[in-house]
């Protein structure tokens, strides 16, 4: 069936299973890191984590979701070799687009700026092992950059919270609305609840 949208183009109302625009509601949390949520009635398992690293990715590539360059109160000096430092000199462009700022000087680098999602990280180990990847890449794409980083972030919730997972979800499906509509196997499974309703009538 047709619906009337105001700009007068006449839309396929979506049936009523990717009808909604959210994940559904978070009951539980099943440790450490799982949200388990109901959504019209059925039941499904949300791997934070995965979310988390969906959202880190979005923030960090540039565009008009990325997180903006924040300045170190106190920078990063990390020694390089002359190989690393020609890396860098190549990727600075690419690094400054996605808010991280550095200074180049002979045998050092100085992390001056991160964007947020970088802010709780150990840089000191993080941007070494971005080096050593950017120095395998014959080119700089700034979504690859991000897809890296993201996966190689340390979670900040080693044990997450229903507040955690909320605010964690709520971001995801405004950033992020293609998970929401076609997500992941490795971040929604649906559970099912056939199985375990047939053994408790047939017990």
């Amino acid at each position: 069936d047709l619906v009337e949208r105001k700009d007068h183009v006449a839309v396929a109302t979506p049936s009523l299973e990717g009808h909604s625009q959210s994940f559904g509601r978070v009951l539980t949390i099943i440790a450490p890191d799982m949200a388990l949520l109901e959504r019209d009635g059925k039941l499904m398992l949300l791997a934070l984590p995965v979310a988390e690293r969906w959202l880190k990715q979005v923030q960090l590539t540039p565009g008009e979701n990325a997180a903006c360059a924040q300045p170190l109160l106190i920078p990063v000096r990390l020694k390089i070799s002359p190989d690393e430092t020609r890396v860098l000199q190549r990727a600075e462009p690419q690094l400054a687009q996605m808010g991280i700022e550095i200074v180049l000087e002979p045998q050092h680098v100085t992390i001056r700026a991160v964007p947020l999602p970088l802010r709780q990280q150990n840089l000191q180990i993080l941007i070494p092992e971005l080096i050593g990847y950017l120095a395998q890449q014959s080119e700089f794409e700034p979504g690859n950059i991000a897809q890296w980083i993201a996966r190689n972030l340390i979670s900040e919730h080693p044990q997450w919270s229903m507040a955690q997972a909320i605010t964690l979800l709520a971001d995801v499906e405004r950033l992020c609305p293609q998970l929401v509509k076609a997500p992941p196997g490795g971040l929604l499974q649906p559970v099912d609840l056939h199985s375990v309703m047939n053994a408790l009538k047939h017990e």
